[in-house]
This record gives structure tokens, sequence and C-alpha cells, in this order.
């Protein structure tokens, strides 16, 4: 009984360290992951980067504020981690003003940073070496989207 009751006190204080001495939040894990690749490389650096977020800021244009830019964090998905197609897919309601914003205007531009996978080490998240990448294009309704593609099958399979 004596043994059982030190090791519940260690896991305990082993998920309080966890929960609560994290320098931020990051994304998938990276142990698994393909390492960073040269910056100079950009479109692998970007692939690379898309492939290992989970999360970035998904701006539309609000036609009921005028036609304001408006940014909402949203968690997304191009697919399985490292085998991505460069595709962000989302998963989105229209009780969130985002998904009814692309409704009426499908324009949007999409923004990831580095820092949120913890691969920029203490540096401040503004520093340059610290990447960050902004996708431009429109968002689709995904029962649109199969219309044309069969990416899909990644999405899902990166999400579930």
């Amino acid at each position: 009984m004596n043994i059982i009751n030190r090791a519940a006190s260690i896991l305990l204080l082993l998920v309080f360290f966890l929960a609560f001495f994290q320098d931020s939040v990051h994304g998938r894990p990276l142990l698994l992951s393909m390492s960073r690749p040269k910056p100079d490389a950009a479109a692998l650096f970007a692939r690379w980067l898309v492939s290992q977020s989970s999360w970035g800021v998904l701006n539309t244009i609000a036609s009921d504020m005028g036609g304001a830019p408006f940014g909402n964090v949203v968690s997304f998905s191009d697919g399985l981690p490292d085998k991505g197609r460069g595709i962000p897919y989302f998963y989105l309601t229209t009780l969130d003003p985002t998904a009814r914003n692309a409704l009426k205007d499908q324009r949007s531009s999409f923004t990831i940073s580095e820092y949120a996978i913890g691969t920029c080490g203490k540096k401040d998240p503004e520093n340059p070496s610290c990447a960050k990448i902004t996708l431009v294009g429109m968002v689709v309704a995904l029962t649109t989207l199969l219309l044309y593609t069969r990416d899909f099958v990644y999405f899902d399979a990166g999400v579930f």
C-alpha cells in the first residue's frame, strides 16, 4: 500500500510539473518528425513549417464590420506529420465568425509561427530567425473541395 501511495505521489508531482512549468504551447511532438531544414531552402522550409504546426491565425474579411480584417486562432491539419500536402484543412462551424465570414467572402490568409512548435529555443518569437509564414488563398467548403481533389484522405488521417 505504501508503494502505491508513493507511486501516486510521484505521478501527481510529475503531472503538476509538466502542467505548470511549460515555457510555451507547442504543436505536434517533434520526436518522430523530420528535422528543421535550412531556411535558405524556402519551399522545403515552408512545407516543413506547415507540416509540423497544428494551429495558426486564419484571417477573413468581415462584411458585417465594413470589410475589416478578422483574425481567429484555429487548429488545422495538412495530413500526417511529414506527409503533408501543403494544403491546410480546418474544421469550422458557422457559430464562429470566421466560417460565416468565409461563406460571404472566400478570400483569406493563414499565418503560422515556428515559435509555436518549439524549435526557436529561447529566442523571442519576433526574432527574424524564428520563421513565420502567411499563406494567402480562398477558404473553400470541404464538400465543394471533394469534387476536385482527393486530399481529404490526407486531412482525415491527420486529424483522427
